[in-house]
């Protein structure tokens, strides 16, 4: 609340500023024929500096208005079309003044024009790519790429580094066009400076879509970071290594060569302070802060621990370029993990009269060995054809031991049973991956287009378990039992489709489609079972191993119509027809399945809203369809159930956006209303003594609800200071069949939550951000004999950067959550401090010396709580405690002057 208020504060204070401001305003007309041209780049600069101010682009009838300009400050208006002379105004606003330039005539630029150096554009638009000049937005010496993106308009960054532009995530980021290793951009993002970047470019990420497929309120975006031209030949990088108290050490290196057609990147790292990735985030990295593994529990709780992990990791990077047409890409990865876990469990379960109090803990070892190889080919031989092949091929090794205890009492103060386990296992999985994609559309740019797509999927892979089990059972000692085994399994599944399109328009305004596909799915699954009778395990349990093989075959083929009523409303329907043929084998048995489908869709768009439904087939696991009980251990066993039908889902989809460019507000909602029949419910059995067996079943599901909306505002730069905030809240309702000892009965169950948001900075100096949030879950249950069930959970999250005085950067995090319904011995509240104090040194401030403390109060813990059918689980997981490190940080840069 008291975040929430400070965000109000703010917003009053920021909109009284700009009621002071100034507002200019007009129409870009061509010279020739007077025509208004839309989509016109109109940017006001600083005229000291040339940093931008504000900018816009001129609407469908050339108008454009920008607003809350600042006052008696020299700036310059640059308004610009491509293909046509700038128009450069220089303007000293006073307070209030509101200017209508009326129509302002761009002339267009003549081929044999001998033009002076032109005027530096901040921003230009290129059909439907917008394009910063990194050299208009002043980063401080030294700043990281991120810190060169949160200054442009639109763009925000939030603290796991998630990136969005005019409220559009962002889903990959590019160097010079090119894959910089993989997906995640904070690598680029964080250890990149700011200085290379010559230009910044912004586009809807189409690159599986050319066809415009995907609605305009979902498409996501790239950013593509162009380079200086000097960097192109140079070598760049950084190397960095830290000791600390309790052991704790990091150390790792980024090297980078690149030239015009060919970048090479190396990188690698270790530490033991849960840090998984190379992207050192200030204080949530280089102190080892934010790395305890949270991550987003059922009932919106956090799970601050998860071990702690031991990481060594390398790899590199190769691009090339032969020409504008074909373009390489290599990745090879090489991780090596160590981690160590304690848990407690606490597990009330609620049968009828009687609750079952159980207490456990937990002690895992698990160690992992990854080589991961890919590639990428892309040849665009020209303007009409397009052809990507994306292959990889992974590795891993792994090894684990585990061992556990368990008492479980009642509600009466009665105990119920207790067991000790123990259990290791070594393994091995190979896992081949391949996409292949084509795409043509005809020579007279028409919508008429071919597109053939191909995925395959290879994943063998081998493991052996031993597992001994001890269950002694109070209530009935003859049942107390002993286990000793050992699992072999050996299992490949493979999947692969090809796909073709084809649509042609019959009108401007009708496009009509097909497509068809065959799809592929073999799943071979082979698990020995020995007991330990002689003391060797030896004994084969014929009745407790499983030789399970399915071959699923699915052909699709899908018409589809497009109607366009005007740039902004269209209509699409399609009716799928799909055909499946699933031979199923068990040791004993087979059971052969033929199943026909009529699949429909409809999708409408209008004017930012998105409205559409489907319907979707899920087949059930063949491991469901077994017809045997497996027996994990003497408290659990599962029985297989060969009748389950597929489940069949329809939903129905809502989706709004829009995005008010001059006032960077952008507004979003999303929703959707999902039923399904024949869904595979989970069917307990569960005794007073605590022994229980689950099975699968096909019942008719209740409908669900999901909705969140949200709002995101950035303010203009006024004088030193910048504001951005962002909201949103999220709302679910769900019913749930629970089967639990031959009676049925629904969970009903709604979920609510809201976040805030809050950046502030000044200078560059003092860096602010602050989230609230909240979350809860309600839970009733049709059982009389259930008690409703209540989680929630509050979480604050701020972090300060303070850069005074020169050369010194002090950095401060706290990370509160509360859950006041965890069971009794389990911490409520977990209040996280970390601090660091740094000291740039060596030329341009490229070598860095920090000290760092994460949880200054060694309150950090790892505690949530979740619900799942009728129970009630609360964990607690070891995490990384108080530790003090210091680091070493060099930068280095070998620039070509060629």
């Amino acid at each position: 609340m008291k975040t929430i208020l400070l965000s109000l504060i703010l917003l009053c204070l920021f909109s009284g500023a700009f009621a002071q401001k100034a507002t200019i305003k007009g129409k870009v007309t061509d010279s020739l024929n007077k025509q208004a041209l839309e989509l016109s780049t109109v940017a006001v600069v600083d005229l000291k500096d040339t940093s931008l101010i504000a900018y816009t682009l001129s609407k469908k009838n050339g108008d454009f208005e920008l607003q809350r300009l600042p006052v008696d400050k020299q700036v310059r208006l640059v308004i610009s079309y491509a293909g046509y002379q700038n128009y450069i105004h220089n303007f000293n606003f006073k307070k209030g003044d509101i200017i209508d330039l009326g129509n302002v005539i761009l002339s267009s630029k003549m081929l044999k024009e001998v033009v002076v150096r032109a005027e530096r554009v901040p921003v230009k638009v290129k059909k439907d790519t917008i394009e910063f000049d990194a050299a208009a937005f002043k980063t401080r010496p030294n700043a990281a790429v991120e810190e060169l993106l949160k200054k442009l308009p639109g763009v925000q960054i939030d603290g796991d580094g998630t990136i969005t532009v005019n409220g559009k995530q962002v889903s990959k980021l590019l160097i010079d066009g090119k894959q910089f290793f993989g997906s995640d951009p904070k690598i680029a993002t964080k250890n990149l400076d700011a200085a290379i970047v010559a230009q910044v470019q912004v586009y809807d990420d189409r690159e599986n879509d050319p066809d415009h497929l995907v609605s305009e309120t979902q498409v996501q975006k790239i950013i593509n970071i162009k380079l200086k031209k000097a960097i192109k030949k140079s070598v760049f990088g950084k190397v960095f290594g830290g000791v600390g108290s309790r052991d704790r050490y990091e150390a790792g290196g980024l090297f980078n060569m690149f030239r015009d057609t060919l970048q090479v990147s190396l990188i690698g790292l270790s530490n033991n302070l849960n840090h998984t990735a190379f992207s050192r985030d200030e204080l949530n990295a280089e102190g080892g802060f934010d790395r305890s593994g949270g991550n987003t529990s059922f009932n919106g709780g956090r799970n601050w621990g998860g071990g702690i992990e031991k990481i060594a990791s390398g790899g590199f990077n190769v691009n090339q370029n032969y020409g504008e047409k074909l373009k390489l890409n290599l990745q090879y990865f090489y991780t090596q993990r160590n981690n160590v876990n304690e848990s407690a469990n606490f597990q009330q379960q609620f049968l009828k009269d009687t609750t079952l109090l159980t207490r456990s803990t937990n002690s895992r070892i698990a160690t992992s060995y990854v080589h991961t190889l890919s590639g990428l080919v892309e040849w665009k031989p020209d303007t009409i054809r397009n052809l990507r092949y994306n292959p990889s091929l992974s590795y891993n090794s792994n090894s684990n031991t585990s061992a556990s205890s368990g008492s479980t009492s009642n509600n009466f103060d009665m105990p119920v049973n207790q067991s000790v386990s123990n259990s290791w296992g070594d393994g091995h999985s190979t896992q081949f991956n391949q996409s292949f994609y084509f795409h043509k559309r005809s020579k007279n740019k028409s919508k008429e287009s071919f597109t053939i797509s191909h995925n395959l999927s290879i994943s063998p892979n081998h493991n052996n378990n031993f597992n001994n089990n001890d269950v002694v059972n109070y209530q009935r000692p003859e049942l107390s039992d002993s286990l000793h085994r050992l699992s072999t399994r050996t299992s490949n599944n493979a999947s692969g489709n090809l796909d073709f399109s084809y649509r042609y328009p019959l009108t401007k305004k009708l496009i009509v489609d097909v497509i068809t596909s065959g799809i592929y799915n073999k799943t071979s699954d082979q698990v020995f079972t020995f007991d330990r009778k002689t003391g060797g395990f030896d004994s084969l349990l014929t009745n407790q191993s499983s030789d399970l093989k399915r071959d699923l075959w699915t052909e699709n083929i899908k018409p589809g119509i497009t109607y366009q009523l005007n740039k902004k409303t269209q209509i699409i329907a399609g009716l799928n027809t799909q055909w499946q043929q699933i031979n199923n084998n068990f040791a004993t048995s087979r059971l052969v399945q033929n199943y026909f489908f009529l699949l429909p869709t409809i999708r409408i768009e209008a004017y930012g809203i998105f409205l559409s439904y489907e319907r979707r087939v899920n087949q059930p696991g063949v491991s469901n369809l077994q017809p045997i009980t497996i027996v994990y251990s003497p408290l659990y066993s599962y029985t297989g159930n060969p009748n389950l039908r597929p489940g069949i889902s329809n939903t129905y989809y809502f989706n709004f956006f829009k995005y008010f460019n001059n006032s960077q507000l952008g507004i979003y909602s999303y929703g959707n209303i999902s039923s399904q029949k024949n869904m595979a419910i989970t069917q307990q059995t569960i005794r007073s003594d605590g022994v229980q067996n689950s099975t699968t079943v096909n019942r008719d599901g209740r409908p669900s609800y999901n909705f969140s909306v949200g709002v995101s505002k950035g303010f203009k730069k006024i004088k030193d200071w910048q504001l951005g905030t962002s909201a949103s809240f999220y709302g679910n309702y769900y019913q749930n069949l629970n089967l639990l000892n031959n009676v049925e009965g629904w969970q009903n169950t709604v979920a609510y939550g809201l976040r805030e948001n809050i950046n502030v900075n000044w200078k560059d100096v003092i860096d602010l951000n602050t989230a609230v949030g909240f979350n809860q879950s309600n839970s009733k249950y049709q059982y009389d004999d259930f008690r409703s069930i209540r989680v929630a959970t509050y979480n604050i999250s701020n972090s300060l950067v303070v850069r005074f005085p020169k050369k010194i950067i002090w950095e401060t995090r706290q990370d509160f959550n509360y859950n006041s319904q965890v069971a009794a011995g389990f911490k409520k509240g977990v209040n996280v401090v970390s601090s660091s104090l740094a000291l740039q040194m060596l030329k341009k401030d490229r070598g860095e010396l920090k000290l760092s403390v994460y949880d200054l109060f060694n309150q950090n813990v790892s505690v949530y709580r979740y619900i799942n059918t009728n129970s009630v689980n609360d964990v607690q997981n070891n995490t990384l405690k108080r530790y003090f490190l210091v680091t070493y940080s060099v930068k280095f840069n070998k620039l070509s002057t060629k």
